[in-house]
C-alpha cells in the first residue's frame, strides 16, 4: 500500500503524463530510475532524498534536456554533475565572498549554497529548482527553493517536492509544446 506522499506524486505525474500524452511529447520524459541508481545517487550526495523524490525518480528518470517547463527534469546522473559543480564551486571558495548572502526571511541558511541542497531541475544556465535538506531556522527540510546564479538562492518557493510536482503540474496548461520546444501560451 502507497503512502500518502507516494499516493500524491503518483497523483502529480499522473496529471503531467497526461498533458505530456496530449501534446505529443511522452518521449519528453525518462523511463524509471532503477533502485540500484537511486541509491548510487544517494551514496555519491552522502545524503537520504526524501520518499517523495525516490518514487518521483522510480516513475521518471527525469526529462529530456529542455523536456521540462523550465529546462531539465534532473534525472539521477543529472542531479549528480549539477551538485557536483556547485559543490565544486564551494569548496574551491568561489563563494567566498558571498558566504554571508542571506535570503530574505529565515527559511534558507547563509550563503550562496549549502552541501545539503539537491537541484532537481535546471535551465542549463546555473538556475534551477534546489531541494533544501539543510534548511535556516525558519526553514522545513525538504523545503524547495530557488537558485538563480546571478541574485542567489531564495525562497522557498514549495514546502515541500510534492508541492513542486504539483506546483509544475497546475502550470502546464500555459504551456504547449512545438517542435519538442516548449511554448508559453498567450
Amino acid at each position: 500500500m502507497a503512502s500518502g506522499i507516494t499516493a500524491a506524486v503518483v497523483d502529480a505525474w499522473d496529471e503531467i503524463e497526461r498533458w505530456y500524452e496530449a501534446q505529443g511529447a511522452a518521449h519528453l520524459i525518462l523511463p524509471p530510475a532503477s533502485d540500484e541508481q537511486i541509491a548510487a545517487l544517494e551514496k555519491s550526495l552522502g545524503i537520504e532524498l526524501p520518499e517523495a523524490v525516490t518514487a518521483s525518480l522510480r516513475r521518471h528518470n527525469g526529462s529530456t534536456d529542455g523536456g521540462w517547463p523550465t529546462g531539465t527534469l534532473l534525472s539521477c546522473d543529472g542531479i549528480l554533475r549539477e551538485v557536483g559543480v556547485w559543490r565544486d564551486l564551494l569548496t574551491s571558495g568561489d563563494f567566498d565572498d558571498v558566504k554571508d548572502f542571506v535570503a530574505e526571511g529565515e527559511a534558507l541558511k547563509a550563503g550562496w549554497w549549502q552541501p545539503g541542497w539537491v537541484s532537481l531541475d535546471a535551465d542549463g544556465g546555473g538556475n534551477g529548482a534546489v531541494l533544501d535538506l539543510s534548511p535556516g531556522p525558519g526553514g522545513k527540510v525538504g523545503q524547495v527553493i530557488d537558485m538563480d546564479h546571478e541574485t542567489g538562492p531564495s525562497g522557498p518557493v514549495a514546502s515541500d517536492f510534492v508541492g513542486y510536482l504539483t506546483a509544475i503540474a497546475a502550470r502546464l496548461g500555459d504551456f504547449a509544446v512545438v517542435d519538442g520546444q516548449y511554448v508559453e501560451e498567450q
